[in-house]
């Protein structure tokens, strides 16, 4: 091994050149991190401690990939500016893994969680021996035994041995988890609920296994219930008895009402006001209410809602109802009066059923004809949402298919079974590209059509639909040209849009589909256009320009909307 150190007497430099050569890789990037450039070397003897402490350092960046026989010719020069430092490295044969031993003893023996992270340590036989790959299975080992409660573990061997000459090097990990911990009694701050309500958020057991996540999972479910603007979960090893862990959830209730204003613009339906309210606790049970109201000028509407918490607050409720709304749109007008009972679960597949029953009255006009019914409409949906990104996603997807009959022997004017589906598909190749495909059908099955409700007729048109034409504007016609509204619905649409920058977005699609008496008559209605979307602090903004291509005359149609894209 070569070493030479050639210094001149000369004011300090407050920086060193490094020359590396030899070293490629993670070898190069670690030899290069451990060399300390910035510093200022006085005199000679300055250069010879550098230097030395420079070999230090290389000897252990090198052990520490696996490489024990490198060798390193060192060179340091002062110039007139700064030092020169060349370093030429020759790295030797690298260190293999020959084997690696972990086990696992005390209640943690058995846990099949830590038996799966045994098999996935970043250390591995046969693999070239990184010092850090060893250090990081010890702190995974550890940090996965704590999250589920081994919090007196231990390991009795850790052992890295290395033989130089025959190439190789076996580790041995023996953990020692004791014992399990369990939850403890859980406790809340004060607030305006009952403890059997509140107890009804906990989502575990006292005396079930410690896992930090049922801990963050109960935080998570404190926020997501609405009742509280702030919770904090706090879990004391010493404060309970042993192998029990006491939690604390330190809530801030909300304000109890909140009022809400609103105004906008859509293509559809022009100007629109809103105005909300909600008592976010009526009681110490956990009852809400709320109410909205919504003005445009072709459809006007008052609802107010009661909601009950079963035995899961966040994902079962019991939904009491009642809804007024006035529309006047296109060739139909329509006022209608409601009542529905609603039951909403949510399971952990992310799918949520709805179950209801509902009481409508509708009158409703639809070119010349005039009608009048009473319906009891029992139903049920299931629908989910998945989305990544945030309020504008660039990954998500949405499915929705609802059904609801109405019988004249339950008390029904007309027989109605009505079938809905719905499905939205949003995916993104790299972050320019976005691709959004959807898909609507629908059908009713009735006794007497003309008796069927404009609410449970269909129709086509519009920014949620074929754009290039106005809202509700498809669909079979009367004599007089008014549409009237069909039996079966089919619609889908295509977009593709590319990103200029971070926030906006070119958009391009073409939409077709129509509603229709009956399947010989379908005949589809085509638009296309183009169009902007601007990703904006309240969410994504977007803007088309839409033709109506399938018909000889073209109709033009601007729409402009806000919010996410399903």
């Amino acid at each position: 091994m070569a070493l030479a150190l050639v210094v001149a007497s000369a004011p300090a430099r407050a920086a060193v050149d490094l020359m590396l050569t030899g070293a490629e890789g993670a070898l190069a990037d670690n030899l290069s991190a451990h060399i300390d450039t910035q510093v200022a070397l006085e005199s000679d003897l300055a250069g010879r401690f550098y230097r030395d402490q420079v070999r230090e350092s290389l000897q252990h960046a090198a052990e520490a990939l696996g490489y024990y026989q490198a060798q390193f010719d060192i060179t340091l020069e002062a110039s007139p500016e700064d030092w020169q430092l060349d370093v030429a490295v020759t790295p030797g044969p690298r260190i293999r893994v020959r084997r690696v031993d972990v086990r696992i003893t005390g209640d943690g023996a058995d846990d099949r969680v830590l038996a799966a992270l045994r098999e996935r340590l970043p250390l591995r036989a046969g693999e070239p021996l990184n010092h850090a790959d060893y250090e990081r299975s010890k702190r995974a080992l550890a940090n996965e035994a704590r999250q589920r409660g081994y919090f007196d573990d231990r390991f009795s061997t850790a052992e890295l041995a290395v033989n130089v000459e025959a190439g190789w090097a076996e580790a041995t990990l023996v953990m020692d988890t004791g014992e399990r911990y369990a939850l403890g009694e859980v406790t809340f701050s004060a607030s305006p609920f009952r403890e059997r309500f509140l107890r009804r958020l906990v989502p575990f057991e006292s005396g079930s296994p410690y896992t930090a996540g049922a801990v963050a999972d109960f935080n998570r479910r404190l926020l997501d219930s609405g009742y509280f603007s702030d919770a904090q979960v706090e879990t004391r090893r010493d404060a309970g008895p042993p192998a029990r862990v006491p939690v604390r959830a330190a809530v801030t209730t909300r304000e109890r009402n909140t009022v809400t204003t609103g105004a906008g613009y859509s293509t559809d339906e022009g100007p629109r006001l809103q105005l909300g309210y909600q008592r976010h606790y009526v009681n110490d049970r956990g009852h809400q209410l709320s109410s909205q109201l919504r003005l445009s000028t072709v459809r006007q509407s008052v609802e107010a809602r009661y909601e009950i918490p079963l035995a899961d607050p966040i994902n079962d409720h019991l939904t009491l109802s009642t809804a007024w709304e006035n529309a006047d749109i296109e060739d139909t007008s329509s006022e209608r009066y409601s009542v529905r009972l609603a039951r909403r679960q949510t399971f952990t597949s992310g799918w949520t059923r709805t179950q209801s029953l509902r009481w409508l009255e509708e009158r409703f006009s639809v070119g010349v004809e005039r009608g009048r019914s009473r319906l009891i409409l029992p139903g049920i949906s299931f629908s989910r949402t998945r989305s990544r990104g945030g309020l504008d996603p660039d990954w998500g997807d949405q499915q929705r298919y609802s059904l609801e009959v109405a019988s004249e022997p339950l008390g029904s004017d007309v027989d109605i079974a009505r079938l809905r589906l719905d499905n939205t598909w949003l995916r993104s190749l790299g972050k320019a590209h976005r691709f959004k495909l959807s898909a609507h059908l629908g059908g009713v099955a009735t006794s007497d059509f003309e008796q069927t409700p404009t609410s449970l007729r269909f129709f086509a048109g519009g920014d949620q639909s074929v754009r290039g034409f106005a809202w509700r504007s498809l669909g079979p016609e009367d004599d007089n040209g008014d549409v009237i509204g069909g039996r079966y619905l089919t619609t889908g649409s295509g977009e593709y849009s590319y990103g200029l920058s971070d926030d906006w977005r070119l958009a391009t699609f073409v939409d077709a589909g129509n509603a229709y008496r009956d399947p010989s008559a379908f005949d589809p209605a085509v638009g296309t256009g183009f169009g902007v979307r601007w990703s904006s602090p309240v969410g994504p903004l977007r803007l088309d320009l839409a033709w109506g291509v399938s018909r000889d005359d073209v109709p033009f149609r601007l729409h402009f909307s806000i919010g996410p894209p399903f």
